[in-house]
């Protein structure tokens, strides 16, 4: 029969897989294992007619009565118990279904906890079914009822083939309610046992490299570098300001722009500077005629007064020409333009001391270090290192820690303290504001420290919050 034609079958109540279906569905749709086991065995006795059900798992401590059909609760320490215990271990142990009263196929069979568990509870038979999971034991389900009802040879078939689904799903659900110590034991046993099976010799060569990595650790040195985010700055900028309010007319240069000592970057708008200058030149045009009618009439009086205004006139227009001067934006020395871009501000009004742009010298640079404050400690001025920058990845420029700031900085939910240091020779391409990653070399140190440090510094700060 094909399997559509199977599928196409009417399935009746009586079917021994539609049985086994319901039953795993059953455990599947229970919310924990306590609560999967009480249902499955609950809906197995009532589906064999048997006066009890019970499953019992096996722990590190030995097996355990897990569910008893129509109890919710029992006592673990009641004598019911520990003859459903005594009865389980004992199918375990042998790992084979064991039946009492003990049919002729089943001779040989040891059967002395279920004989006791039969008559001290006045059952007829008592039938115990290992469960397995990957070839490895996981609990027993245990039956108690009449005795024609557990040795029927239907019902014992439909309880192996429920053994043989139920124990995987079991073991699955008890791994994800297992605690993390318990996983961890459960992982630690699983190791050990694959590194005694000497059918798998893989397991154990893997342990030996392991164990060979962490001894060759454990007794060679290596240079304990501590790694910083680098920023490359001008070792001096230099801010170029407006010298007087007005506006934007020219801008002749931009961030990244390379200049030469006395360019121009920009211009401010000197028109209204040159009128008023215009007026101050016709002012004192008129006080100097003044003067020198004083000066010919002899009226002193007269001539000191215009005097005064023929020197402030004088200064007023000293004082316009600077202004004048001013309106020019100059690089001061050869550098590049790290800030600043006018070209999109054009007729923009400015005040004075508006710092416009910003001018880094091309042969003077310093290395900014972020250092984490947890390395901090092993950081000192003199030390040596090494910098790979974004755009120069292939090339490794070497360094030297020059000063170390007291103050500390967040950022990124930690804190850094900010180190400077010095390249010893800067390459030409170098540009401020490059970023890249820095190499402290901060003496030898054995290399298992190197790699575990932060973990066991973490561990000991942690331990010592929680310590009271």
């Amino acid at each position: 029969m094909s399997h559509l034609q199977l599928l196409e079958k009417p399935i009746s109540g009586d079917n021994p897989l539609v049985t086994v279906l319901e039953l795993v569905g059953v455990t599947l749709e229970a919310e924990g294992l306590r609560a999967a086991a009480t249902a499955v065995v609950t809906e197995l006795a009532a589906r064999l007619q048997c006066d009890r059900v019970s499953l019992g798992l096996l722990r590190p401590g030995g097996l355990r009565v897990e569910a008893i059909s129509h109890s919710a609760q029992f006592d673990v320490r009641s004598q019911l118990v520990r003859d459903l215990a005594a009865a389980m271990e004992e199918a375990a142990d042998q790992d084979a279904l064991v039946v009492y009263p003990v049919p002729p196929s089943a001779a040989g069979r040891i059967t002395r906890a279920h004989a006791e568990l039969a008559t001290r509870h006045g059952v007829a038979a008592v039938c115990s079914m290992p469960l397995a999971s990957r070839g490895r034991g996981v609990g027993v389900l245990t039956l108690e009822g009449a005795r024609e009802r557990v040795l029927e040879a239907a019902p014992l078939a439909l309880l192996e083939d429920v053994g043989a689904l139920l124990g995987p799903i079991l073991e699955l659900q008890r791994a994800a309610a297992a605690r993390p110590l318990e996983r961890a034991r459960t992982a630690l046993r699983s190791a050990w046992a694959a590194l005694r099976n000497p059918e798998r010799p893989t397991p154990r060569l893997a342990a030996g490299a392991l164990a060979g990595v962490v001894l060759l650790l454990a007794v060679t040195h290596g240079d304990y570098r501590i790694g910083a985010e680098a920023t490359l700055e001008g070792r001096v900028q230099r801010a170029i300001a407006a010298g007087v309010e007005g506006y934007v007319a020219e801008a002749n240069a931009r961030a990244g722009d390379v200049v030469r000592r006395g360019d121009v970057l920009g211009r401010l708008d000197e028109r209204d500077l040159r009128l008023e200058r215009r007026v101050w030149v016709g002012r004192l045009a008129q006080h100097v005629k003044e003067q020198r009618g004083a000066l010919a009439g002899d009226d002193r009086a007269q001539l000191n007064v215009v005097a005064a205004k023929v020197a402030q006139a004088e200064a007023q227009l000293a004082l316009l020409d600077q202004s004048l001067a001013r309106t020019r934006l100059v690089a001061p020395f050869d550098g590049v333009v790290v800030r600043g871009d006018l070209s999109q501000a054009l007729g923009s009004p400015v005040k004075k001391g508006d710092v416009l742009f910003e001018v880094a010298p091309l042969d003077g640079y310093r290395i900014i270090l972020k250092v984490d404050e947890r390395d901090i400690v092993d950081v000192a001025p003199g030390q040596r290192g090494r910098l790979a920058l974004s755009a120069l990845p292939g090339r490794l420029l070497d360094l030297e820690v020059e000063r170390i700031s007291r103050v500390s900085t967040a950022a990124d939910g930690r804190n850094y303290f900010r180190v400077e240091a010095r390249l010893d020779e800067p390459p030409d391409s170098l540009r401020p504001g490059m970023q890249g990653i820095a190499k402290i070399e901060a003496g030898p140190r054995r290399r298992a420290w190197i790699w575990t440090h932060d973990l066991f510094d973490w561990l000991r700060l942690w331990a010592w919050s929680w310590w009271p």
